[in-house]
């Protein structure tokens, strides 16, 4: 599958590739998972694997109170990572591109965090989400992670054809349009939305908390 590869986005001097492949079959079976591999300036970005270490380290990022202080679903039990980490093998084992992916520095293969795109309220539509391990606050990072997304993944996605649905295992359109949330005191994730080129257009509660809203239009 071809390496998409991506200059100056997002009004910056960067560079970044968006690759997606599928598994070598090794157990006779008929479909192919599918991985994806990002690199930025200083980021590596990659689907989530069936290696335990791959669940550990999102053991430690979700069930961590300071991590997840304004994380939409709270701090986790470890029984809700493992809930979730299932869900997201089994979603890039069907291909499906709304799923998890990990973060690491490209340098150093330090954990940075975690970021995916998730299914939308209708098809076509995606939830941009990032969540950052509290020793890499303060870095520029998350705005890195989204901006890839944004400008690249996004533009990759379309190119491959793969299409954006409501929930798991359904038929859905082509990605045209992506939004994002963020608690109206979370002022860290409010800017790093915005510098990624999404707009303000909507506030309501969730998950317990006034949050904003902010879309872009592919």
């Amino acid at each position: 599958m071809p390496i998409y590869n991506y200059k100056n986005y997002n009004n910056k001097i960067n560079e970044s590739t968006v690759e997606f492949y599928f598994d070598d079959i090794v157990d006779g079976s008929e479909k192919k998972g599918l991985n994806v591999k990002i690199i930025t300036d200083r980021l590596l970005i990659r689907n989530i694997t069936n290696d335990i270490k791959d669940r550990e380290i999102f053991y430690e990022l979700l069930c961590d109170p300071v991590n997840t202080v304004k994380y939409g679903y709270g701090v986790q039990t470890k029984e809700q990572v493992d809930k979730d980490v299932d869900q997201w093998l089994e979603g890039w084992k069907n291909q499906d591109v709304c799923n998890a992916l990990m973060v690491f520095n490209k340098e150093n293969n330090d954990f940075i965090g975690h970021v995916m795109f998730m299914h939308g309220k209708v098809d076509g539509e995606a939830e941009l989400a990032i969540i950052i391990d509290k020793n890499h606050w303060g870095k520029g990072y998350g705005s890195e992670m989204l901006e890839v997304l944004v400008h690249c993944m996004s533009d990759a996605i379309r190119k491959e054809n793969h299409l954006i649905s409501t929930g798991p295992g359904l038929i859905g359109k082509p990605l045209y349009t992506i939004y994002a949330t963020a608690r109206v005191d979370n002022f860290g994730s409010l800017s790093i939305i915005q510098k990624a080129g999404l707009k303000y257009y909507h506030q309501q509660m969730l998950y317990g908390f006034e949050r904003k809203y902010f879309r872009l239009d592919l």
